[in-house]
């Protein structure tokens, strides 16, 4: 019998302890001392008892195969052939020009045959007295000092002089912008988007924070934040806004960059040049960690995004403009022009606009 590691799982440090984390089988082990040295040997396809090998003291040696044998009950060491093998075989044929990290979140966030779902009722109850005790981040970035920019209120008009179907039938993605500015009007109605549209009056709300607005969101969170980056908007100063839904309003913030600038937070697509706006979608962890504290959740941030500019993709359409979305970013220089931190706010694309030629 031959045995190696497995390529199905990761080690990572936690208080003090070594652990193996199987993403495959889901399970999180503590590591003897010594383990390591076993995980070595076994960088390449050998026999069990070869480990005694790796030690001249005849009872670390013997240790060191306890050790190994324990890692084969529990799938840290595979038996070479075996259904697991196999398995993982697999997976690094389907799942290997995506590296080790996009494989590990996939199979570690699936749901398994045993998983438990609690009731839409159940959760409810349990979420209202969470609340007493530990009351849910607000759905919306406080504006701070500095008083929010009123945006027109938006008319129905344009949406309503074309329909759903035409909308969807001409969506576009389309990298080309004309020279006219995007009027602030036609921006307001895009940020309609992300705006409540019954924030008063769920009796949720006070308690467990949920929002509804036009796009779907993962237990109502809507962990989603709008960022407007103004390049060529009429009435608007070139720079960088923090959208508020709740007054639909725009509140300046410091970030300005230029042309060159601009290109390079993109992802050097040099289309973006001559954009009129950037709406950037950046994700507040919290408010669906409150909620639903599991890994799994990360899944329903990416989906918020996509449900959200797509939602803009159909405006656009309506308004006449041009969209594109785009994920190739350089998050470290966005966070920067926002001045967010990517251990709570997730920085996850942005909604390029602007007019037709």
């Amino acid at each position: 019998m031959l045995v190696r590691v497995s390529s199905c799982g990761t080690l990572y440090w936690s208080e003090g302890d070594v652990v193996w984390d199987d993403h495959l089988g889901h399970r999180q082990l503590k590591l003897a001392e010594g383990a390591e040295r076993v995980l070595r040997w076994f960088s390449s396809w050998r026999e069990p008892e070869s480990v005694r090998e790796a030690d001249e003291n005849p009872e670390t040696a013997e240790r060191l195969v306890r050790i190994a044998r324990a890692m084969i009950r529990y799938d840290v060491l595979v038996v070479k052939g075996s259904s697991r093998h196999q398995r993982e075989e697999e997976i690094l044929r389907d799942w290997g020009p995506w590296g080790t990290s996009a494989r590990a979140f996939h199979f570690g966030t699936r749901s398994l045959r045993e998983t438990e779902f609690t009731t839409s009722e159940m959760i409810a109850k349990t979420l209202l007295e969470k609340a007493k005790v530990s009351p849910p981040p607000s759905p919306v970035r406080p504006s701070g000092e500095c008083d929010a920019i009123a945006l027109p209120e938006p008319s129905p008009d344009p949406l309503n002089a074309i329909g759903l179907g035409d909308a969807l039938s001409k969506r576009r993605s389309v990298r080309e912008f004309g020279e006219e500015p995007l009027r602030l009007h036609d921006l307001s109605t895009l940020l309609t988007a992300a705006r409540p549209t019954r924030p008063e009056t769920h009796p949720d709300i006070p308690a467990t924070g949920n929002v509804f607005k036009t796009s779907p969101s993962g237990g109502a969170r809507h962990p989603t934040e709008v960022y407007v980056y103004a390049r060529n908007v009429e009435g608007l100063d070139r720079g960088i806004y923090r959208y508020d839904g709740f007054r639909h309003g725009l509140t300046p913030l410091d970030g300005k960059i230029d042309d060159d600038e601009l290109i390079a937070l993109a992802g050097d697509q040099q289309w973006t040049r001559n954009a009129g706006a950037l709406l950037i979608y950046t994700s507040v962890i919290e408010r669906n960690q409150w909620k639903y504290p599991v890994s799994r959740t990360y899944r329903v941030l990416l989906m918020d995004v996509g449900h959200l500019s797509q939602t803009v993709y159909l405006l656009a359409t309506a308004l006449g403009l041009n969209v594109t979305f785009t994920a190739a970013l350089r998050d470290e220089l966005v966070e920067d022009l926002l001045g967010c931190d990517p251990a709570n706010e997730l920085v996850l694309g942005m909604s390029v606009l602007g007019t037709r030629l």
